[in-house]
Order: structure tokens, then C-alpha cells, then sequence
């Protein structure tokens, strides 16, 4: 059923009911001009009535000039430009069977739906102000949400992809050139002044003298027509052959380069990641300080107003709270700058807000429960800087093949088919005129000297390969030593979050105690600050040495060219 309550005012449009069958057929196409209408409303304010559902399946132009509407959800409020309103209330289901409403009626009370009036000015809809907080809502990250969002959007993956296509693309030019090479060819030319050939007719002693004019004879035409088909194709061609096997590698260290811009980029996302839980939870135990030493401050001043302790003390508590707030501070300002820092790496813009989903505690399990690695279990086969280095060394080795080949013969065939036009009187039409031939030909070519150009261009490439070599030698010692420093790194921080787990809990111990000493007076001031300073410091250390360990993790994953990806 359709509930719909008119404007005061309204017409009373049942007595349209008794219309004759010849109205009913205009009431028909209004229906149908009425459901484009809602339509058009409906999808031009979808953002205010982001709940509307218009179920268009199964409806053809028939069913809608017969009139069969959409179903919208209940309570749906959709308003345009002009402050009309349509306030739909219950789901309108109307068939096309004879014992639901008629077509007639739905036309005409979906003309009363538009003619309600608008709410009043500043009333917003429910569904637009949901809408609008919804748009403001920040991008939730899991550490492996940012490494998934870094890869679908990085300009430089991107760059590396388009790297990959362009390879790809080039290695098929060379395989095009394997194939028969057919165009089609034209010229005209216009004989401006014809050429004269002498048969010695101006010499009495020759004895062709008579038989010619003194003055020679014209040859040629003036208008020179010749077009056909020119193809060619290589049978032999060495260099062409060698060449194949140097873009095959070319796109394999296209790929790598891929490969190698996506492994730094994970790594780099995620030490970013756990830079910001790490100024979150400096900013936290901070904070957690700060408050610690303004409610000492409180009760050491109210303690000083009732003269139960000296000033002295009040003092020095109004340093130690003064004294956290710069550190608090920057502390905040870390925040900012690696949300920022991961933002650039997301490629998001800086005015789009961000909720980190994880915290640094999260990965003290994972921490305590690590054990060293060695430098036996760690395998640089897959490091992608030396991947790239002996992919280079094969795309040498491959150049080094091309230009070998340049020794050996080449053969080629060729074949045309033409025809010719030549007149005076440009008339195309004379059938007379028009001459075709046709050649084939094959081509060999030797080479046998071109200034030792060739020899030289040979050992050039021989001295390029040694070059890459020495280069990997290098390079596989600054990885070892990297492994090794990151493996030390991964230790340093077990020990050091070992110790300063405990360290946290002797802290904590103390300061308790250091508070209770001061409140029945047989502590200092100087004895709970120092209590209080020490707790700070053990929780830093203990969120530094977790931070420490998965950015050596981290590292190390990216000299052994291990990738996550978004799991």
C-alpha cells in the first residue's frame, strides 16, 4: 500500500478515477515521464539520500510507460534546488496485475509526492547530515592496509610498471622485424624540361648524319605516374636473431626493477608505520608523566599553603612539571611529522586525516618471543641490487652476442610489383599508357672492413662486463656487512627490551614506594623526582628497543628481498 498525504489545498484527485479509457492512455505516458523524473532526482542528490535504493531489474520501457515504479526504502527524503521534497514513506511496490493499483492512480500519486511542500529553511535531512559526517570520517590503517594502499597508489610502483609495458613493447618491435615487410608505394613526376640526345646527325662525317636533326632529339614524357606493392623480408640476419635474446633480458631487469621499487617501498612503509606508533607512544608515556608530576605538584602546593612542607618543594615540583612540557611538545610534533612522512608515502594528500589502528604494544609478544638470527640462516639470493647486477651482467653478455654477429653475412629478399604512366598529355584513362612489372630479388651482404670498428666496439663490451663484475664483488660485500649490522641490531634490541621490561617493572615499584616515603615524610622531593624520571626513562627505553628490533626486522627482510606484501 502507498500512503502519501497531499498539501493542504490539494485537488482531490479521485475524481479522476471515473476518466474515460481514452484519458487513461495519456495517464499512462505521464506515469512513465513521472518515473524518469524521480529517477533523475533520486541519482542528482544521491549524496543527500545516500540510502536510497531504486531497483531498476527487470523493468523495461513497457513496464514503465504501464506504470511500474521503483521501490525506494522507507523513509527516503530527497530534495533538489528548487526546495521540493518527495517524503516517501512506505515501499512502493506496484505491479502490473489487475488487482493491485492501478497505473492510473500511480501516475497521479506520484504527482501529488512531488507537489508537497519543502521543509523549512535550515531543516537538513537526516540521511545529508549523515552523509556529511561520513565524508569527514579519517582512513583507518593497519600496518598492512598502509603497505596495500603504498603499492596500488605509489607513483614510483606505477613508474616501474610502465617500465615493464615498454620492454614488453620493444621486444615485440624486434620480433616485428623477423616478419615480411609490405608497403605500398607511389611517385609522380613533372618533366619541367625535357632532356635532348644527340645522334651526330650536326656531323657530315658521321654515319648517322642525315638520318637525325642537327639539333637533336627530346626525351621522356612530361607526366611520370608509378605506384605498386614493395615487400621484404630478412633470411638471414644474425644480428636481428642475438637481438632477441638482449630484449629478453632487458625485460627481466625491467621486472626486477619492479620487483626491487615494491620490496624498498614495503620496507620503507612500514619503518614509517612504526615510526608513528613509536611518537605515539612517547607522546603517551609523556603524557602519562606530565600528569603524574602536575598531581604531585597539586598536593605538594596545597601541602605548602597548610605549611607541612617548605617551599623548596614546591618549587622544584614546579620545575620538574615545567621541564616535561617541551619534551611533550615535541613529542606532539613527532607525530605530525611521521604522519606526514607516511601520508607522502601512501601518495595521500596532507589534509586527509588518518587513524593508526595498531599500537607499539601490539609487538612486544613478537619481540619477546624472538630469538637472534645468524648470519649462516640469512640468504642474499633473492637481494634485488644483486639480482639487478646479474641481470645486467646477461643483458652484456647478450650485447656482446649482437655485436659478434656483425661479423656474418646477411641475406634478404625483395619483391615488387608496379605500374608506370608516362604521357604528355596527363590523361589517365589511356589504358595504352599504363605499363605494370614486377622484380624479385635477393640481397647479400658481407662485411669485410670498416676501420676495426666492429673489434673495438667487441672489447668494449668485454671491459663494460669485467667492470660489472668487480662491481657485484662489491656490492656482495657492503650486503654482508649491512646483514650483519642489521642481525647485531635485531640482538641489541632483544637485550634491550629485555632489560627494560624489567626495568619498567622495578620503576614502577619504585616510584610507588618514592610516593609513600614523601607523603609520611621520610623521603624527599628529590628522592620521588628521581622515582618519577626513572619510570620515564624505562618506558622510552622499552618503546624504543621494540621500535629497534622490527626496523632491523624490517631491514633485514629487505636485504634478503623478503616481501609481505599486504598480509
Amino acid at each position: 500500500m502507498c500512503e502519501v498525504q497531499p498539501r493542504d489545498g490539494g485537488r482531490d484527485f479521485a475524481s479522476f478515477f471515473g476518466i474515460c479509457s481514452e484519458i487513461e492512455h495519456f495517464c499512462r505516458i505521464l506515469s512513465g515521464v513521472t518515473y524518469f523524473l524521480l529517477t533523475y532526482l533520486c541519482i542528482r542528490e544521491w549524496y543527500i539520500c545516500k540510502g536510497a535504493s531504486i531497483s531498476l531489474v527487470g523493468v523495461s520501457y513497457g513496464s514503465i510507460v504501464g506504470g511500474v515504479v521503483p521501490s525506494l526504502r522507507r523513509g527516503c527524503t530527497v530534495s533538489y534546488s528548487r526546495q521540493y521534497t518527495i517524503q516517501i514513506l512506505y515501499v512502493l511496490e506496484i505491479m502490473e496485475k489487475k488487482n493491485r493499483i492501478d497505473s492510473t492512480l500511480c501516475a497521479l500519486l506520484l504527482l501529488a509526492l512531488l507537489l508537497l511542500p519543502a521543509p523549512a529553511v535550515g531543516q537538513a535531512p537526516a540521511s545529508a547530515t549523515g552523509s556529511s559526517a561520513g565524508a569527514a570520517q579519517p582512513l583507518k590503517l593497519s600496518i598492512d592496509d598502509a603497505v596495500r594502499l603504498a603499492l596500488e597508489q605509489s607513483a614510483q610502483v606505477k613508474t616501474s610498471g610502465l617500465a615493464v609495458d615498454q620492454a614488453r613493447y620493444e621486444q615485440k618491435k624486434t620480433i616485428g622485424g623477423l616478419y615480411p615487410n609490405v608497403n605500398l608505394s607511389g611517385s609522380y613526376t613533372y618533366m619541367l624540361k625535357k632532356q635532348r640526345v644527340y645522334f651526330g646527325g650536326d656531323d657530315p662525317s658521321s654515319p648517322m648524319a642525315g638520318m637525325f636533326p642537327a639539333d637533336g632529339i627530346e626525351m621522356g614524357e612530361k607526366h611520370a605516374l608509378q605506384g605498386g606493392i614493395v615487400a621484404g623480408m630478412p633470411i638471414i640476419a644474425p644480428q636481428l636473431w642475438a637481438s632477441l635474446e638482449l630484449d629478453k633480458q632487458a625485460v627481466a631487469l625491467a621486472e626486477e626493477k619492479a620487483r626491487s621499487s615494491k620490496i624498498a617501498l614495503e620496507a620503507e612503509v612500514r619503518k614509517a608505520y612504526m615510526g608513528i606508533l613509536l611518537a605515539r607512544e612517547s607522546e603517551r608515556v609523556l603524557q602519562s608523566n606530565y600528569n603524574n608530576a602536575k598531581t604531585n605538584y597539586d598536593q605538594i602546593v596545597a601541602k605548602w599553603q597548610q605549611g607541612v612542607v617548605a617551599e623548596y618543594d614546591k618549587i622544584r615540583m614546579d620545575a620538574q612539571v615545567k621541564n616535561i612540557l617541551p619534551n611533550l611538545v615535541q613529542a606532539r610534533e613527532a607525530i605530525r611529522l611521521s604522519e606526514a612522512k607516511l601520508k607522502v608515502l601512501l601518495a595521500l594528500e596532507p589534509t586527509v586525516p588518518i587513524e593508526i589502528t595498531e599500537q607499539l604494544s601490539d609487538y612486544q609478544q613478537r619481540v619477546a618471543s624472538a630469538l637472534p638470527e645468524r648470519m649462516g640462516s640469512v640468504s642474499l639470493a633473492e637481494n634485488s641490487q644483486l639480482r639487478t647486477l646479474d641481470l645486467q651482467g646477461k643483458q652484456l653478455d647478450a650485447a656482446l652476442r649482437v655485436k659478434k654477429m656483425a661479423f656474418m653475412p646477411t641475406l634478404s629478399l625483395s619483391f615488387n610489383y608496379m605500374y608506370n604512366f608516362s604521357a604528355d598529355k596527363f590523361k589517365l584513362d589511356n589504358s595504352k599508357r599504363w605499363s605494370p612489372f614486377s622484380t624479385i630479388a635477393l640481397s647479400l651482404s658481407v662485411p669485410l672492413f670498416n676501420g676495426f670498428s666492429r673489434q673495438n666496439d667487441v672489447h668494449a663490451t668485454r671491459t663494460q662486463l669485467q667492470q660489472l663484475q668487480l662491481q657485484r664483488v662489491d656490492a656482495e660485500r657492503q650486503l654482508h656487512l649491512s646483514a650483519m649490522n642489521s642481525l647485531s641490531a635485531q640482538t641489541n634490541a632483544i637485550e634491550q627490551f629485555v632489560a627494560a621490561r624489567e626495568a619498567v617493572a622495578s620503576a614502577e615499584k619504585g616510584y610507588q614506594i618514592a610516593q609513600v616515603r614523601y607523603k609520611t615524610g621520610e623521603g624527599t622531593i628529590l628522592e620521588l623526582n628521581d622515582a618519577d624520571m626513572a619510570l620515564l626513562q624505562a618506558r622510552l627505553n622499552y618503546s624504543q628497543a621494540i621500535y629497534n628490533y622490527m626496523v632491523a626486522l624490517y631491514t633485514l627482510d629487505e636485504l634478503q628481498g623478503i616481501s609481505h606484501g599486504s598480509k
